[in-house]
């Protein structure tokens, strides 16, 4: 029997599918009147290399490291795309926080594949700080509360010790839950964890 030869281009209709969609983005951005030239585009190919490094680890088996690159470059894309056509350059100036908050959400799937758990919870951790600090940061950035980011923190500085405490706890408790099922596993089978 004759084995069949993988496809050339596999998954062609999601490569098409996305490409299509984005261009759909884009003409309706146009016919909206949001985007009324088109130099501001200059943000679409370095979502598209973005999309790519994403398809490589998803359909492809890359290294998980493509997760973060691609995450940055398609959200930091899809942020410049709006900022060139639908937000103004005043608030850009309010919105910073989105910088820190695209950061924060490309490593989350990036810690999610890792295999081994303390592994996950070393990087998931982390991200999940960066995602709070930046929404603390849209309140100040954004005038939404009466205080200045200074007396904010000259008040509320003894929680940012807490939380350190809480994830360095959280850190210990589920590299103790992972030792502990490893040392189940050996046991049980007597045969190392894998």
């Amino acid at each position: 029997m004759t084995q069949k030869k993988p496809p050339k281009f596999p998954n062609k209709y999601l490569i098409m599918g996305v490409l299509i969609f984005i261009t759909g983005i884009l003409f309706l951005l146009w016919t909206l009147g949001f985007l009324p030239r088109f130099e501001v585009l200059w943000p679409f190919p370095v979502i598209i290399i973005g999309l790519f490094l994403l398809y490589t680890v998803i359909f492809q088996g890359k290294r998980d490291i493509y997760i973060i690159f691609g995450m940055i470059l398609t959200l930091g894309g899809f942020f410049i795309l709006l900022v060139n056509t639908v937000i103004s350059e005043k608030n850009l100036v309010k919105i910073w926080p989105a910088f820190m908050l695209i950061t924060g959400i490309s490593l989350i799937p990036y810690g999610v594949r890792k295999k081994k758990e303390k592994y996950r919870i070393a990087i998931l951790i982390p991200a999940v700080t960066i995602i709070l600090l930046s929404c603390i940061f849209f309140f100040f950035s954004l005038n939404i509360t009466g205080l200045t980011f200074q007396q904010f923190v000259s008040i509320w500085w003894p929680v940012l010790i807490m939380i350190l405490g809480i994830a360095l706890i959280l850190l210990f408790l589920f590299s103790k839950k992972s030792a502990k099922s490893k040392d189940s596993t050996l046991t049980n089978t007597g045969k190392p964890y894998q």
